[in-house]
């Protein structure tokens, strides 16, 4: 494993940097869920650095949730506390808004097909958010939109655009109501590795659905897979 050195000249704290440093290798992937930093004196070693400083920067760590001290074990790697919660089934890009966090979008694929005899826009991005220059992908979503609704949607870049944002400005057509199953499903090893799925037999959460607008009119099927770091919290009434 590489390891970049503490400039002692940055005015960024050196704690700072050692942060960023563990953080960066986390969410790489060098240090897997479960696994064991090295002891601070290693870390010392390592970095030419004081134990004040290592310590510092593990709080930092423990702070942000990837990891959690166990007194006389060590400290050890937690990434999938960290969480992202979706109240219900809204667009991606709004809801990380609320969160003042920068979405980022990769798109998979995306073709015209026909099912059933209609037209269809078919566009499948992995969903994520950028932090401190890292993307975290959280979800892969498959959205069939109908081009009688859509036409020419294609030549929007879906890489940097919302989605929905083009629903309601483009066609002026909002979104207003969903009708969602959850299921569990296996993954693939494509699947697997975008969203950093450790196990070979990880069954995840799958959303799948309609999307409507006011009239009730189907305006999007979707199906979107979940990360480990998203939890799905649902809000409903009760009469």
């Amino acid at each position: 494993m590489e390891t970049k050195s503490l400039d002692k000249n940055d005015v960024v704290p050196l704690y700072v940097q050692l942060h960023r440093i563990i953080k960066e290798l986390i969410l790489k992937g060098e240090y897997k869920e479960g696994d064991l930093l090295p002891s601070e004196t290693t870390m010392m070693n390592t970095f030419n650095t004081t134990r004040g400083t290592v310590r510092k920067a593990i709080s930092e760590l423990v702070k942000e949730g990837l990891v959690y001290q166990n007194q006389g074990k060590g400290t050890f790697v937690c990434i999938r506390q960290v969480k992202y919660s979706i109240w219900n089934f809204s667009g991606f890009t709004d809801y990380l808004k609320t969160k003042n966090e920068t979405p980022v979008s990769k798109v998979l694929a995306q073709e015209n097909v026909t099912i059933d005899g209609k037209d269809y826009f078919k566009l499948v991005r992995a969903r994520g958010v950028k932090k401190d220059g890292q993307v975290l992908f959280l979800t892969i979503d498959t959205s069939l939109l109908p081009i009688s609704l859509f036409p020419s949607i294609e030549k929007y870049n879906f890489a940097t655009d919302s989605l929905y944002r083009i629903m309601r400005e483009e066609y002026n057509i909002y979104p207003r109501h969903s009708e969602i199953t959850l299921s569990p499903v296996m993954i693939d090893d494509r699947t697997r590795e975008i969203l950093r799925v450790k196990s070979e037999n990880s069954i995840l959460m799958k959303a799948e659905g309609k999307v409507l607008n006011e009239e009730n009119t189907e305006i999007e099927k979707v199906s979107v897979i979940y990360g480990d770091n998203i939890e799905i919290k649902i809000m409903t009434n009760i009469n």
